[in-house]
């Protein structure tokens, strides 16, 4: 069986890796910590999980079945952390309702709760990169913008603009939710690496290059043979090695 289907504590385990809960922020996060020794730190976000069971029907749980970001993770030899969002992953938070991974899943609230996390976790370290896949680089976008210590910023298959995401697919606006679109650009400080795979029917490089074309140092990589979760392992350790110091 592929790690990927393993549970974070068995993986965490496995891999002797730090894992609590964050719980002195808005909302409670599961923290995953390799500890690793380096000068920078890694940011692992997931995507989305499973917002609907079906088309008319909330989830009332959007944990994904496996963890694309976990699985890298366990590819990745520097200070690495699984950022863990609001409501996945087993919290036991009071705040949770579908709102947080429907409509909200990219909110204010989210990006700013997710940040605080992140700002405890980073203050020893010389910069931040985040690694984020689908809406997890949704959510790296928009805490990127919101930060000064971000060196780099990976996504793969990364939904860069969701009104043009839902606009395309049809779905229900994403009313409460930031869109990375509406931010200033980054850093020209700031390196950009965005992958996409040809095979996706998610996520279209239509939908990508306006968002990308307004940012700078900046650079889209799409690749053959891959859909929107499929095969992004094969690649990952040729990504590291792009970021090493």
């Amino acid at each position: 069986m592929a790690c990927a289907n393993y549970s974070p504590k068995y993986l965490a385990a496995q891999n002797n890796w730090s894992l609590h809960y964050q719980t002195q922020t808005m909302f409670e996060h599961l923290i995953i910590h390799n500890d690793a020794a380096g000068r920078y730190l890694h940011v692992y976000i997931e995507g989305d999980g499973r917002s609907f069971v079906s088309p008319r029907r909330v989830s009332l749980d959007p944990t994904p079945t496996k963890s694309l970001m976990l699985e890298l993770m366990t590819l990745d030899s520097e200070p690495a952390l699984f950022l863990g969002r609001p409501c996945y992953f087993g919290t036991n938070d009071r705040l949770c309702r579908p709102q947080w991974w429907v409509g909200k899943r990219y909110a204010k609230e989210v990006v700013d709760s997710m940040n605080a996390v992140l700002d405890n976790a980073a203050d020893t370290y010389q910069g931040v990169m985040l690694f984020g896949h689908s809406g997890g680089a949704t959510l790296a976008m928009l805490m990127a913008a919101r930060r000064d210590d971000v060196i780099a910023i990976v996504t793969l298959a990364g939904n860069l603009d969701i009104q043009a995401w839902t606009s395309h697919h049809g779905y229900t606006a994403l009313t409460g939710s930031l869109n990375p679109i509406d931010d200033d650009p980054l850093a020209s400080t700031t390196l950009q690496l965005h992958y996409l795979g040809e095979q996706d029917e998610k996520i279209t490089s239509a939908m990508l290059q306006p968002a990308i074309a307004r940012q700078q140092n900046v650079n889209l990589t799409l690749v053959p043979d891959i859909d929107h979760g499929c095969c992004w392992r094969r690649l990952w350790p040729g990504i590291l090695i792009q970021l090493s110091p």
